[in-house]
C-alpha cells in the first residue's frame, strides 16, 4: 500500500485524554497530481435493526449512524501540483476525547430511555455485537479510526475531490472507571433489597423442634388462628459497579426479629436453594427515514449460580462468592449509552428458605448495575482482551526509517505546505 499510517505510541487500548501521535507515509511511485493530503480521526456509532419475520416474508433493515467526534488535519496542500516520485512523511498529533463532541439534541435524536441525546455525554467504548431474539435482530458497532487520504481535484463545474489513496487504522477505546471506584467496597456503592417474613407453626415451640407434625397437628395448625410466630428479615446486597473480570461481591443477611416473635429463641433457618443470573440488555434504534424508524432491545441471560438441595443453615451475613465460589462474568462489555446504542446489565436472584417446616421464597429481579473497565488495564502495557468481548485489536506496523531521497522530498514539500496542525 503506498499510503501507510505509523503510530509513535501504539497501544492495544486508549482512554480519554491520551495522545495519538505518528506520521503518514506516502510512497509515490510516479509523478502524481495531488490537491492535498489529509488525516482524520473520528468515532462513529452504527446500528442496524431488523424485524424478525417468516422465511418467505421480506425484512427491511433500519439503519442509523452517529458521528461521536470528527477531527481533521490538512497535512499538505498542493493545489493540483505534481508530486515527484519518492517517499514523503507528514507528522500528526490528536488527543482522544473523553466526551462525545456532537451537537446533542440538535442532531435530531429524541430523549428516550435507555439512550442519551445530551451534549457531551461520556464517550462510549469500542463495541461490536450481532444479536437477536424472536422480535428483533441487532447489528451494532462503535468504532474509532484514523484515516489518511490523498486527494486529487476532478475537472468540471463542481470540482469534486477524488481520493486517490486511502488508509484506515482502527483504534480501541476503553473509558476508565470512575475515580470513586477505588472505594467500591463502601456502602455508598452498594444497593440493598430486603423483605420481612413471618413463620407461623407449632414447630416453633422448643418441645416440638426437630420432629415432624402428625396429620392431626397439621389439620389443627391450618384452622387455628393462634399459633407461635417468628419473624426474620432477609437482605440481599450487591455492588452497583463491577469491574471487568472481577467477581460480584453479593451478600445475604438473615436477621431474626425477636420483638415481633412470640417465641423466646430463634429457630433454625435453612437455605434450600438459590439461583443468581445476569441479564445483559443491548438496545439499538434507527433514525426516522422514508421507511420509518425502529428500535429494539435484546436480553441475554447469563447464569452465575444455581444450587439446589443445599440445606444450609443461615444466620447473620453470608458472602455468596466466598461460600459458593466466585460470581464472575467471564466475558462482558462495558456499560454505556449513546445516541443510538446502549448496553446495560440487570442482576436477578432467588432464594428458597425453610423454617419450622414452612417454605418461603425471596425473589429479586431487575437489579441494575454498571460494568466498568479495570482502571489499571487501560494502558498499552496491560492485556484485558480476555475480559472483553471486543476481540483482538488490529496489529500496528512500526515505522521504517526514511531514505535520503525521502528526506529531501519531505524538506522540499514542507516549503510548499500550508503548515502543521
Amino acid at each position: 500500500m503506498p499510503l501507510i499510517i505509523h503510530l509513535d505510541n501504539q497501544q492495544r487500548w486508549y482512554s480519554g485524554g491520551e495522545t495519538i501521535s505518528g506520521h503518514v507515509e506516502f510512497q509515490c511511485a510516479q509523478a502524481t497530481e495531488v490537491d492535498d493530503i489529509r488525516v482524520s480521526f473520528f468515532g462513529r456509532s452504527k446500528a442496524k435493526v431488523q424485524k424478525v419475520k417468516g422465511s418467505a416474508a421480506p425484512s427491511a433493515s433500519y439503519r442509523s449512524k452517529c458521528v461521536l467526534f470528527d477531527k481533521e488535519r490538512i497535512l499538505s496542500h498542493l493545489n493540483g501540483d505534481t508530486l515527484s516520485p519518492g517517499t514523503y512523511e507528514w507528522p500528526f498529533v490528536f488527543t482522544f476525547p473523553s466526551n462525545v463532541q456532537s451537537p446533542g439534541q440538535s442532531s435530531g435524536w429524541t430523549e428516550k430511555s435507555p439512550f442519551r441525546n445530551d451534549v457531551n455525554h461520556p464517550l462510549p467504548p469500542s463495541f461490536a455485537v450481532d444479536t437477536g431474539d424472536t422480535l428483533r435482530k441487532l447489528n451494532c458497532a462503535i468504532e474509532y479510526q484514523l484515516e489518511a487520504e490523498v486527494f486529487k481535484s476532478q475537472r468540471g463545474f463542481l470540482g469534486k475531490k477524488l481520493a486517490l489513496f486511502k488508509e484506515t487504522l482502527h483504534l480501541r477505546f476503553v473509558p476508565p472507571a470512575p475515580s470513586a471506584e477505588k472505594a467500591c467496597d463502601s456502602v455508598i456503592y452498594r444497593q440493598q433489597r430486603a423483605e420481612m417474613f413471618e413463620i407461623r407453626s407449632i414447630l416453633l415451640l422448643l418441645e416440638n423442634r426437630g420432629r415432624s407434625l402428625t396429620f392431626q397437628e397439621r389439620l389443627q395448625s391450618w384452622v387455628s388462628a393462634r399459633q407461635p410466630r417468628f419473624s426474620f428479615k432477609a437482605t440481599f446486597s450487591y455492588p452497583i459497579r463491577v469491574k471487568q473480570g472481577s467477581s460480584l461481591t453479593c451478600l445475604l443477611e438473615i436477621h431474626p426479629f425477636m420483638e415481633d416473635s412470640s417465641v423466646s429463641l430463634p429457630p433454625e433457618i435453612s437455605l434450600q436453594s438459590l439461583s443468581l443470573c445476569v441479564v445483559s440488555q443491548t438496545a439499538a434504534r434507527a433514525a426516522p427515514s422514508l421507511i420509518g424508524s425502529l428500535s429494539g432491545q435484546v436480553h441475554e441471560r447469563i447464569e452465575l449460580l444455581n444450587q439446589r438441595s443445599l440445606a444450609m443453615p443461615v444466620m447473620g451475613t453470608l458472602d455468596l462468592s466466598h461460600t459458593l465460589g466466585p460470581l464472575r462474568l467471564s466475558r462482558s462489555d462495558i456499560s454505556f449509552s449513546t445516541f443510538n446504542l446502549s448496553r446495560s446489565y440487570l442482576l436477578c436472584a432467588s432464594f428458597a428458605f425453610e423454617c419450622a417446616g414452612k417454605s418461603v421464597e425471596f425473589s429479586l429481579a431487575d437489579m441494575p448495575f454498571e460494568m466498568v473497565a479495570d482502571v489499571q488495564a487501560t494502558s498499552g502495557s496491560k492485556d484485558i482482551a480476555e475480559n472483553s468481548a471486543q476481540g483482538a485489536p488490529p496489529s500496528y506496523h512500526a515505522s521504517n526509517s526514511s531514505t535520503e531521497d525521502g528526506k529531501k522530498n519531505r524538506e522540499r514539500l514542507n516549503e510548499r505546505s500550508v503548515g502543521w496542525f
